[in-house]
């Protein structure tokens, strides 16, 4: 619970502590993950291809 209202603080700053918004502030967070997962993996690909 704790690292849900750390998430919210972070990705929500001016929001309450609803459940709503918790649950927001997770999918945000796990939705960024997956962006930032997907970039690196598309860039590490474009390296060893030596694609510019």
């Amino acid at each position: 619970m704790e690292q849900l209202l750390i998430l919210r603080r972070y990705y929500l700053p001016t929001e309450d502590d609803s459940s709503e918004n918790l649950a927001r502030a997770a999918w945000l967070d796990n939705h960024l993950s997956e962006v930032t997962a997907a970039a690196v993996a598309n860039g590490i690909g474009r390296a060893f291809k030596g694609v510019k």
